[in-house]
């Protein structure tokens, strides 16, 4: 396995790079990969995404949805991504992460972002 150091463009921190199995292949893969431009660091890459993410968030469409979900479901749950800790310490889970999960579970998550069924 070689690893290579190189300079995040956006930070200018130094990181390490494996070609054949790096850290950044447990972020979901919503961003293009442009083999003109050096790897993002864990933070910058993070951001990046994160803003990737809110803007499909927040414009949900049928078509968006089936893009998420066409992801599948994430081998590594990464935190401020798929979860977050409440003010109790509880793991939340993200919108984003419930959509990726492909249906709704019907325990009532507080980031649901499947329509809400109607009690008769």
């Amino acid at each position: 396995m070689t690893v290579v150091t190189k300079v995040c463009p956006s930070c200018q921190n130094t990181l390490s790079c494996s070609e054949t199995n790096c850290w950044c292949q447990d972020f979901p893969a919503v961003m293009p990969m442009d083999s003109t431009q050096s790897c993002l660091c864990k933070k910058c890459l993070a951001s990046e995404v994160k803003k990737v993410i809110r803007d499909k968030m927040q414009a949900l469409t049928p078509q968006t949805i089936k893009q998420i979900q066409s992801l599948g479901k994430p081998e590594k749950l990464i935190e401020g991504i798929d979860y977050h800790f409440n003010d109790q310490g509880f793991l939340v889970f993200s919108g984003w992460y419930l959509l990726r999960q492909g249906k709704c579970c019907n325990n009532g998550c507080t980031n649901c972002p499947y329509p809400k069924k109607i009690k008769k």
